[in-house]
C-alpha cells in the first residue's frame, strides 16, 4: 500500500514505521526540526515492544511533494486538526481511506467535514509514545492496541482489510463494530486519566492509591458515562479499548496531556475534559468535577511554564507575587 502519515509524532511515527518495515511505501508530512531530522537521518523508532529501528522515507511539509496515498494515518494533535485535514485532501486517492487517531470523541466528524465522510475511518489507539527528540520516536511501554471502524454503520471489507494489513505488520489491531462506542470507551478511561495526571502532576499509581484522588477519578468516570448516555452510547461498566481500566493501568503511567503541560507545550485540553464540559452542557448533563478540573487546567494552560515555575519558587521563599 501507499501510506501517508500526517503527524509523524509518537503514534504516526510508530505505526507508520511498522508499516514501512513490513514493506509498504511510506511518506511523512512533517515540519520543523522533526522534518529536518527525518530527511537527514530517517525516522528512528525506539520501542519497548519492537526494538530500535530506522525508517527511511520521503518527508515534506508540502503534501504536493508526496503524491496520492491509498491509506492516510491521520495522527496530528487535535489543535492542528483543521489545517492538517485540509493538507490531507490532495493526498487522498479516489478510493483512499483516512483513519483518525485523535483523542476525544469529536475529531472524526470534524475531519469528515473537511475531507469527505466516505474517506474517513474511525481509529482509536491505546499506546504510550512520545517524540524523544527530533527524528526519534519513543514507544515507552510494552504494548499497544488499535481499533478500526467505519465512520457510520457496521464493519465493511475495507475495515477488515485494513486490520489485516496492520496485523501483518506486527501491530495489535481489531475491528470495532461501532465506531462511536469505541470513541466513548476510550474517552471513559482517557479523559479521567489525562485530567487527574495533569492536575495532580503525578503518575497514575499514586493518584489511584490515595482515596481522595481515587474518588476524583471515579467521579470523572461517572460523568463521562453520563454524557455518553445522553449522546446515545450506553457504556455501563465497560472499560476502555479491550478492557483497559483504572485498575489495570500501569502505576508508572502518565499521559500525553500531562507531559505536554510539564514541557510547556500546547495541549489537547479542549478536546478532552473541555469537550466533556461542552457536550455536558449541550445535553443538559451536570459535570461539576469536569468543570472544576477544566477551569484549573485552563488557567495553567494560559500561563507560560516559566511564569508558573517562577511563581512557585517565589512563593516558597515568601516573596509576594506582586513584588516579584
Amino acid at each position: 500500500m501507499r501510506v501517508a502519515v500526517i503527524g509523524a509524532g509518537g503514534i504516526g511515527g510508530l505505526y507508520g514505521g511498522m508499516l514501512a518495515r513490513a514493506g509498504h511505501t511510506l511518506s511523512f508530512l512533517a515540519r520543523g526540526p522533526h522534518l529536518d531530522a527525518i530527511r537527514t537521518r530517517g525516522l528512528e523508532i525506539r520501542s519497548a515492544q519492537f526494538g530500535t529501528f530506522t525508517v527511511q522515507a520521503p518527508a515534506s511539509a508540502d503534501p504536493a511533494d508526496l503524491g496520492p496515498a491509498d491509506l492516510v494515518l491521520f495522527a496530528v494533535k487535535t489543535y492542528d486538526l483543521a489545517a492538517a485535514a485540509a493538507a490531507a485532501r490532495p493526498l487522498l486517492a479516489p478510493d483512499a481511506s483516512l483513519i483518525t487517531f485523535q483523542n476525544g470523541v469529536e475529531a472524526p466528524a470534524q475531519v469528515a467535514a473537511i475531507v469527505g465522510q466516505p474517506h474517513v475511518l474511525i481509529g482509536t489507539t491505546r499506546v504510550e509514545t512520545t517524540v524523544l527528540e527530533p527524528g526519534v520516536i519513543g514507544h515507552l511501554s510494552n504494548g499497544h492496541l488499535i481499533t478500526a471502524s467505519e465512520f457510520d454503520g457496521p464493519p465493511t471489507a475495507r475495515v477488515e482489510q485494513l486490520v489485516e494489513t496492520l496485523k501483518a505488520a506486527g501491530l495489535n489491531a481489531v475491528v470495532a463494530h461501532d465506531g462511536q462506542r469505541a470513541l466513548w470507551e476510550k474517552a471513559a478511561v482517557l479523559i479521567p486519566m489525562s485530567t487527574v495526571t495533569a492536575v495532580c502532576r503525578a503518575p497514575f499509581g499514586p493518584i489511584r492509591d490515595l482515596p481522595e484522588t481515587r474518588q476524583l477519578i471515579t467521579t470523572l468516570l461517572d460523568e463521562v458515562r453520563a454524557v455518553a448516555r445522553a449522546a446515545g452510547v450506553e457504556l455501563g461498566d465497560a472499560g476502555g479499548p479491550r478492557g483497559l481500566t483504572i485498575e489495570s493501568a500501569p502505576a508508572a503511567m502518565t499521559t500525553s496531556l500531562a507531559r505536554d503541560f510539564e514541557r510547556g507545550n500546547r495541549t489537547e485540553l479542549d478536546a478532552l475534559v473541555g469537550a466533556l464540559v461542552r457536550l455536558g452542557d449541550a445535553h443538559g448533563v451536570d459535570v461539576p468535577a469536569a468543570r472544576t478540573t477544566y477551569a484549573i487546567l485552563k488557567l495553567r494552560a494560559e500561563r507560560p511554564q516559566a511564569e508558573q515555575d517562577e511563581a512557585g519558587a517565589s512563593e516558597a521563599l515568601g516573596v509576594p507575587a506582586a513584588r516579584r
